[in-house]
């Protein structure tokens, strides 16, 4: 009785060490998610499903470019989006070209034409958006609006699925 009774607290104790340290790679280390819509064609397409890491935004905001996993405050569900503006700058679409503080900036990833818009970051506000301009619903929806440091989830970093797109994110 005793010999069973020790083996089944060392089995719970086994599967509490493991429920929390999976819990916590899941939180602080890596995370899948599926991309659900045409927001990010042509380089994540509605189906994917890619890992993000989560620890890359514990210490400070994203850099411009990285491809993020997201909330929007208003919002329960998760985007993932494109980082385009950092705070203090000033971000302007103007004819299909983009203007970070009055300078052109290459958009190889872009898909789509977009509408103008411009817009001045505060001190702790981040703008995301997505690749297909066209199709985006993103920070320049009223709705939607601006990002801070703690809104970002992680950064995505590989398309784990399909197989035939499996490869690194741009």
């Amino acid at each position: 009785m005793r010999r069973w009774l020790g083996r089944t607290l060392a089995l719970a104790l086994l599967l509490a060490f493991a429920m929390t340290a999976g819990l916590c790679v899941r939180r602080w280390g890596f995370g899948l998610t599926r991309i659900t819509g045409v927001s990010m064609e042509d380089t994540l397409r509605s189906g994917d499903v890619a890992l993000a890491t989560r620890w890359d935004y514990l210490r400070g905001g994203p850099a411009r470019g990285d491809v993020v996993e997201c909330r929007f405050p208003a919002r329960a569900d998760r985007y993932v989006k494109r980082v385009i503006g950092l705070p203090g700058e000033r971000v302007a679409l103007r004819g299909g070209t983009l203007y970070v503080n009055s300078a052109p900036l290459s958009e190889p990833y872009v898909s789509g034409p977009s509408g103008d818009y411009d817009v001045e970051l505060g001190e702790d506000e981040y703008l995301v958006l997505g690749d297909n301009r066209a199709e985006s619903y993103d920070s320049r929806m009223p709705d939607m609006g601006t990002l801070s440091a703690s809104d970002f989830l992680g950064r995505v970093r590989w398309v784990l699925w399909p197989l035939d797109r499996l490869g690194p994110v741009d």
